[in-house]
């Protein structure tokens, strides 16, 4: 498998150097088991492009006022949260639903900068782990929808996107179109135990002290606010990180693999009409310029959404973006479709080449791993569009 696109999309410029610098594997490239595909190719040629104009590049005048904003809901929420527990909680949720989307794009943004702001906006403000964090999505990154691999999409037995084996059927499936905004809200509470029980066996020492200067303040507010302000955040990230890949295909575990075009295939932009809405969604409504280009600043997402079009029209790609209400409803019928009764999924009908053959159970293992090793090593000689190419694809990323 190639996976010449998906390094490039996840790796700092550093390693991408340390990567030339490696010697060439003595490779037939002819005899390899992958092609690079024409659409492929253009994709390389489009992300060079928006390279080069300077797409990648940060304004940390925009960063400053952003993370400003964060702190401006969290601190006003802690200092009313006596006097007006309602109002602190939606502040502190909100907060803490953006902290999330900035420690995001810091995880995914290079340099000591963004390696920073990551560890105080994900360990300290939000109790996670960003160890725990980018083992899980940036396999999400490489394979979204995969059957499973993307443990993103694998939210049994509370939440099936598909219909389940007849023995491991669960009596309260049939209502899940109906408890699910009750299950989004403990989305952050998943993660904090998660990150917790990661962290104890990671021995990263740096994170377990933000991660404890964080819940010295969190546990210092009244316990109204606390149980409020975690499901009010929960909530609003789970709203928005669901919708975009919830409503489109589920790809087969062994299918074939193309980085972009599965970006294409199984994202659905969404069309924010208000300030509001545009704010909440914190640059996940540009799911799929996210997906093609982790590594961009999400400021310049609406721009790219305009050229993202342009490429897939010219590529024979598909463009998908939905209002926020047309998509909410799409998510529900989803939903409600997969709790009637039990019938053959259309994703395990086709009988597939096996590509590739990870599993959930092999990505878990990885997250054992400390980050310090998550350089990929199978990488091949030069591809025909510049880069070099890789036999298996690493989704550890640094």
């Amino acid at each position: 498998m190639d996976a010449t696109d998906t390094f490039y999309a996840l790796h700092s410029k550093e390693a991408i150097a340390k990567l030339h610098k490696m010697a060439k594997t003595p490779t037939d490239m002819s005899k390899a088991k992958f092609t690079v595909t024409p659409k492929a190719k253009a994709f390389r040629e489009f992300r060079n492009k928006l390279e080069k104009e300077g797409y990648f590049a940060r304004n940390w005048m925009i960063e400053a006022a952003q993370v400003a904003a964060v702190f401006f809901f969290v601190i006003v929420g802690t200092i009313i949260a006596k006097n007006y527990p309602l109002i602190a909680s939606l502040m502190i949720g909100v907060g803490l639903q953006q902290a999330g989307w900035l420690g995001h794009d810091y995880g995914h943004g290079r340099g000591m900068a963004c390696f920073l702001l990551n560890k105080v906006m994900g360990a300290t403000l939000l109790g996670f782990s960003s160890g725990w964090w980018s083992h899980k999505h940036n396999t999400h990154h490489c394979f979204p929808n995969r059957f499973e691999v993307d443990v993103d999409i694998h939210n049994e037995p509370f939440i099936h996107l598909w219909f389940p084996k007849e023995g491991e059927d669960v009596w309260y499936r049939k209502y899940q179109h109906i408890y699910y905004p009750i299950a989004y809200s403990f989305l952050h509470v998943s993660w904090r135990i998660q990150s917790i029980q990661f962290i104890l066996g990671s021995g990263e020492q740096v994170e377990r002290i933000l991660m404890f200067l964080g819940y010295c303040w969190y546990l210092s507010l009244p316990v109204s606010v606390i149980i409020g302000s975690v499901l009010i955040g929960g909530f609003l990230v789970a709203i928005v990180v669901t919708c975009n890949h919830q409503t489109e295909e589920i790809l087969p575990t062994n299918g074939e693999y193309t980085f972009s075009t599965d970006q294409f295939t199984t994202t659905r932009g969404v069309r924010c009409d208000n300030f509001v809405t545009e704010y909440l969604f914190g640059g996940m409504q540009y799911q799929l310029e996210h997906h093609l280009f982790p590594t961009m600043p999400r400021y310049h997402y609406p721009t790219v959404r305009k050229l993202a079009k342009a490429f897939a029209e010219e590529n024979g790609e598909d463009f998908k973006v939905s209002s926020v209400w047309e998509i909410l409803v799409m998510n529900f019928k989803i939903l409600k479709k997969n709790a009637g009764p039990i019938r053959p999924n259309a994703f395990q009908q086709k009988e597939a080449p096996k590509v590739f053959n990870l599993k959930i159970s092999e990505v878990f293992q990885k997250q054992a791993k400390s980050e310090d090793k998550q350089e990929s090593k199978n990488l091949l000689a030069d591809s025909p569009a510049g880069h070099r190419s890789a036999s298996t694809s690493s989704t550890e990323s640094r």
